[in-house]
């Protein structure tokens, strides 16, 4: 089933529409508007993370560099095999 989505004019810089278009050209997005859903998604998902960190480090205090960098090697390696994958229809 096909979701409706609201249609909207926004204004941005051209380096931003340049970023969009490139997405689509690279076949990264299927067009402008998906390019720039998909950003302000990311950015969604980043601020919820940043968030669960902050409410840890409340709890149970700072994370140590050690797990932070192996945190980062985990995203890095997942988001590789997400990216590298072709979904199965």
């Amino acid at each position: 089933m096909l979701r409706m989505k609201d249609r909207i004019t926004i204004s941005v810089e051209p380096e931003v529409v340049q970023i969009a278009r490139e997405d689509v050209e690279s076949g990264r997005a299927p067009n402008v508007s998906a390019a720039i859903e998909d950003a302000v998604v990311t950015r969604k998902r980043s601020r919820a993370l940043s968030e669960a960190i902050e409410m840890w480090e409340e709890e149970f205090g700072p994370i140590s560099e050690e797990a932070r960098r192996w945190a980062g090697k985990e995203l890095k390696r997942a988001f590789q095999e997400a990216s590298s994958s072709t979904p199965e229809d």
